[in-house]
């Protein structure tokens, strides 16, 4: 125990300018100790902190430990206080039935209140050298250490206190386990890493112009919508139960019980996959940094390893860290890992739309003695529903959320939850609709025709079209020890420095439904998870792996990446016989000969960046060619000069070669909830489109060669901007 970081602290507690003396040697007088103990410093450490008073002196003390260990009594003295307090409360109310006999309890309590404030009182206002900050509460908190605060430790004000820290986490779970309340809190690691800024002292006290600034923001967490359990092992089991029909008319007198005795339990299980998940980084001598814009931020003098450096940049690590695994939880797809090849973030783990695909398309079960071990298992059966667009996205809402069983519908629990892009367009829906959104309330959505559904959006989401409803709460995010992942362990070696954690994560359903080994066997009434058929949808792209053949497995729309050298695709991977794919070329260094496998293709497809070529998968794993186009190809060209063209019998056109300036200011004949795209062509004279009259655009819009912009027609007959290239 560090004494000397207490002593300007005990001397203001005892009210005294220094310490008693006596032959040379310091010490505290019977009064002081009674005092101190009062304030409740135990026996053991008024011993020490004594015998330490004439230990010589090696510098000052820490103000930020000082003032965390008075925060701490001063906790600890408003709880007491504010028990006090309740029980005075309760005496004057038994008091008002009963005798005087209690006045002198009262009177009793009320002396122990106002020594305690008293106490409160010499607490606060202590010095703190941190910044000036108060190490006490400010005047306007209440009496009373506020465990229900989340964002202050009691409520106590300084950023010590802030709820931000680990440490701080830890004792409010500590004192809520005291009253019975558990919850989960990070476990205690080497470095607090939320709290570097701190720690590290005049490492970061510099003016804001020598500072090292990251622009690294934290993405919102969606733990607010799907909370996190910790304590879970992989291939743990979850057990979910399904009830058959009991209640019947009343036949008691006429007839055998064993005969008429009805109702059953059907036992399902979900099995917990936890994934392994590892950061792992080597940091390099930094010993250039010095001689370069570290300069004044070198503490370590000459040697190579800055680790004052290292620990600020662990601080964007962790940021960066939060923000791969809030977008793994919505877009993970496990795969996998390489030995001895980094893999990427979002295939370290499912996230919840790969989650669901597999419920719907089939997976492996794990379950052990669940009868399907080994086995490939369907649990959702989705809804035949209408692609959604601006025009239609309220109607879909309405009728899926109609579809679902109204014994779990009416229960005011389930929950339609909805990628965040949706959100808006749902809103203007409504309100070109009805004239006004009369479902909103501030912060809260629902399902027009049905306030009982809340619509919750996710964030991160932007690639999926699936919507999916559930009972509220039965999503959960899992891991196995709580901030495990920031468990950082560092090692060095030679001149360089290892950093390495590793942690397990999940989101996952409670209760899903019924397993079935058919797919065509499931029937929707034992589910617990609703959704529409599809996720992403055929004109959008998921990115191929470089230098491979693509591979279909996840989406029937691929794009080939950027390859290191041209790349001949010699076959589609995981292909589905009589499925179609589409093929878009990334960049011009792919092509696809005709020959083997693409022997059917109507002459070898050596495409430019953009094109597409559409496929089907024979039943001897050839393929035929169904159609290859590029966007002006398929592209209808309205007529040069055209400020009103119709758009009749088609939804995608090109802008013609215009011989004046040219401003388009209707579309004739579109059809409302219809998205129309067009292309730009030339530069000369190109046609633009204004923010104004019939178009309502995010900003106006010219039409020059490489440009498009896609728009929906609305019921109030103007046209909506829905994204622009």
């Amino acid at each position: 125990m560090n004494f000397k970081n207490f002593k300007t602290s005990v001397l203001a507690i005892l009210g005294i300018s220094k310490f008693h003396e006596q032959e040379g040697k310091k010490f505290l007088t019977p009064e002081e100790k009674a005092k101190l103990k009062s304030y409740d410093f135990s026996d053991r450490w008024i011993e020490g902190f004594e015998a330490h008073l004439n230990a010589p002196e090696d510098g000052e003390g820490e103000g930020d430990q000082r003032s965390a260990v008075i925060a701490t009594i001063l906790g600890q003295t408003t709880e007491r206080l504010d028990a006090t307090s309740r029980e005075l409360e309760a005496l004057k109310a038994s008091t008002a039935k009963a005798d005087e006999a209690h006045e002198a309890a009262i009177k009793e309590k009320e002396s122990k209140i106002a020594s305690l404030q008293e106490k409160i009182k010499t607490l606060s206002s202590l010095p703190e050298p941190d910044g000036g900050k108060s190490a006490g509460m400010p005047a306007a908190t209440p009496s009373g250490f506020n465990l229900e605060d989340t964002h202050q430790l009691g409520g106590m004000a300084g950023s010590y206190n802030s709820m931000d820290r680990t440490y701080n986490q830890r004792a409010r779970a500590a004192m809520l386990a005291a009253r019975g309340i558990y919850t989960d809190a990070p476990a205690a690691s080497s470095v607090d890493f939320k709290n570097l800024q701190e720690d590290l002292g005049a490492f970061y006290r510099t003016s804001w112009n020598d500072r090292l600034v990251s622009f690294l923001t934290e993405l919102p967490t969606i733990t607010t919508l799907f909370p996190t359990e910790s304590g879970h092992q992989d291939l743990s089991t979850l057990v979910n139960v399904f009830l058959g029909e009991f209640s019947q008319a009343d036949s008691s007198g006429q007839s055998d019980f064993a005969k008429v005795a009805k109702g059953s339990f059907d036992f399902g299980t979900e099995t917990l996959r936890m994934y392994g998940v590892m950061f792992v980084h080597v940091f390099r001598s930094l010993k250039d940094l010095e001689k370069s814009w570290i300069g004044h931020l070198n503490r370590e003098g000459s040697s190579p390893v800055k680790l004052s450096f290292i620990e600020y940049l662990l601080v964007e690590v962790a940021k960066k860290l939060h923000n791969e695994r809030e977008q793994r939880w919505i877009n993970g797809i496990r795969k996998d890992p390489d030995p001895d090849k980094p893999g990427r973030a979002m295939e370290a783990a499912d996230g919840i739309y790969e989650y669901l695909r597999k419920r719907v398309d089939g997976y492996i079960d794990f379950t052990p003695n669940g009868g399907t071990l080994g086995k490939t298992v369907y649990q959702i059966k989705p809804f035949d529903l209408p692609e959604i667009n601006s025009g239609n996205i309220g109607e879909v809402f309405f009728q899926g959320t109609s579809m679902i069983p109204a014994k779990f519908r009416d229960t005011g629990k389930v929950v339609l939850y909805i990628p965040s892009w949706m959100l808006p367009l749902y809103h203007r829906y409504n309100e070109m609709k009805y004239g006004k959104n009369v479902n909103y309330v501030a912060n809260e959505d629902y399902v027009h025709g049905f306030p009982g559904v809340k619509i919750k959006a996710l964030p991160n989401a932007d690639n999926h079209h699936r919507i999916f409803w559930t009972i509220e709460g039965n999503i959960k995010t899992y891991d196995q020890v709580a901030g495990e992942m920031l468990r950082f362990n560092m090692e060095q070696q030679d001149w360089s420095i290892k950093v390495w954690s590793n942690w397990k994560e999940s989101i996952q359903a409670e209760a899903v439904g019924r397993k079935y080994l058919s797919k065509t066997d499931v029937d929707g009434e034992n589910q617990l998870i609703w959704c529409n058929q599809y996720d992403l949808p055929a004109n959008f792209f998921l990115p191929a792996d470089k230098d491979k053949n693509p591979s279909v497995a996840l989406h029937n729309s691929v794009e080939t990446a950027v390859n290191s050298a041209p790349l001949a695709i010699t076959d589609i991977e995981d292909a589905k016989v009589g499925g179609m794919v589409n093929i878009k070329a990334g960049s011009a260094d792919v092509t696809i000969k005709k020959a083997d496998k693409f022997s059917l293709l109507t002459a070898d497809w050596t495409p430019a960046k953009g094109d597409i070529i559409t496929l089907m998968k024979r039943a001897d794993g050839k393929f035929v060619e169904i159609s290859r186009h590029t966007a002006a190809s398929d592209s209808y060209i309205f007529p040069a000069d055209a400020t009103t063209p119709s758009v009749k019998g088609a939804t995608t056109f090109i802008t013609g070669a215009n011989t004046k300036a040219t401003a388009i200011t209707d579309l004739e004949d579109a059809v409302t909830g219809i998205v129309y795209t067009i292309h730009g062509s030339g530069s000369d004279n190109a046609t633009t489109i204004a923010n104004s009259g019939k178009f309502v655009l995010t900003a106006a819009m010219t039409l020059s060669d490489g440009k498009l912009i896609r728009l929906v027609k609305a019921d109030d007959g103007k046209f909506y901007e829905v994204e622009r290239v």
